[in-house]
């Protein structure tokens, strides 16, 4: 087939593309591909056409790494409508954007199912599983086409107790927030928690240009819980076409506050709903057949708010150059 592949420069091209695809997260976002601009990435946006009709589009960003530099397709590629070939022209695309810019690896983490026709096309096509990933490859999303009793009734037990007692208690008080001074606030309690559950933190620097990308197009707030002036939980909650996702959190270990975090997402799941969202996601979740995992306590707390979990396609890699294998054992041995 005669496909026309071009570069989209209009956010709005991009976006309104996205109204029309079920399974997206913000990484597809316009505002995400600006974000990871900001941040040093060259990146390109490219949309494939068949008679003037936008079949698929596909964010390409070349990351900069000690490893080895590599050209990441981040949830990518998104696809309206598939036609023979139309994955191949893709993969070909990229290989060729790979050679031009002498990057030691191509990365995909694809947001369509494992095991689905357009994964097996990309095995085909020479694409081995990653020995990491960066994105959720498994998730926790809520259906918020319910009023809140039903959501309320559908929790786990301990989770509907923490929140009544949140309520009931009535010592904490929350906000909703759009300053990027409060991200500084956030951050505090964000980096305790990171030394308390032992993964490596986004810089301040990260986390404030996300906020400012996406809460200047209304697509992100922070929400706060604070007792008396002292902040004590928090959540970073991405606004996107319908969908929410809580990308960022925080907590502080404290007895007294113990209902807090409860109360922020409880907070982020009302907001969702008032902004007319129809599916509250968690980000990422641990296997269910490793209690042992370091996000295991995450996880429980996350599946106690309800809801079902959402299996992505592993993160693929197509080797280009030798030295990718020495990223391939090192991330192995790190994972």
């Amino acid at each position: 087939m005669d496909f026309e592949i071009k570069e989209i420069k209009n956010g709005n091209v991009w976006d309104d593309f996205f109204l029309d695809i079920d399974e997206k997260t913000f990484l597809n976002s316009w505002s995400w591909t600006l974000f990871r601009e900001d941040m040093g990435d060259k990146i390109l946006r490219k949309g494939i056409w068949l008679n003037n009709n936008l079949l698929a589009v596909f964010f390409i960003s070349k990351i900069k790494s000690k490893k080895g530099n590599f050209l990441l397709l981040s949830h990518s590629p998104s696809i309206k409508k598939n036609h023979d070939g139309l994955i191949e022209k893709i993969i070909n695309e990229v290989k060729e954007i790979a050679k031009k810019e002498n990057v030691s690896f191509i990365r995909m983490a694809p947001i369509w199912k494992e095991n689905s026709d357009n994964d097996k096309i990309i095995k085909k096509e020479g694409f081995i599983e990653s020995s990491c990933f960066i994105f959720p490859e498994k998730s926790w999303e809520l259906d918020l086409n319910q009023d809140s009793d039903e959501i309320l009734s559908k929790m786990r037990k301990g989770t509907r107790y923490m929140i009544k007692k949140g309520i009931k208690e009535n010592k904490l008080k929350l906000s909703i927030s759009k300053q990027e001074s409060d991200v500084e606030t956030f951050y505090k309690i964000y980096k305790e928690t990171s030394f308390r559950h032992n993964f490596i933190p986004f810089s301040l620097d990260y986390i404030k240009k996300e906020f400012n990308y996406f809460s200047k197009n209304e697509e992100a707030v922070l929400i706060l819980a604070n007792n008396g002036d002292k902040c004590v939980a928090g959540a970073f909650i991405v606004f996107w076409q319908k969908n929410a996702f809580y990308h960022h959190g925080a907590s502080l270990v404290n007895k007294e506050n113990d209902s807090a975090s409860y109360l922020v997402q409880w907070e982020a799941i009302k907001e969702a709903r008032k902004r007319g969202c129809e599916k509250y996601n968690f980000w990422v979740i641990s296997p269910s057949n490793n209690p042992k995992h370091r996000w295991a306590g995450l996880t429980f707390f996350k599946k106690g708010f309800g809801g079902y979990e959402t299996n992505y396609a592993k993160t693929k890699d197509f080797p280009l150059s030798k030295k990718y294998w020495l990223t391939y054992f090192f991330e192995k041995i790190k994972r």
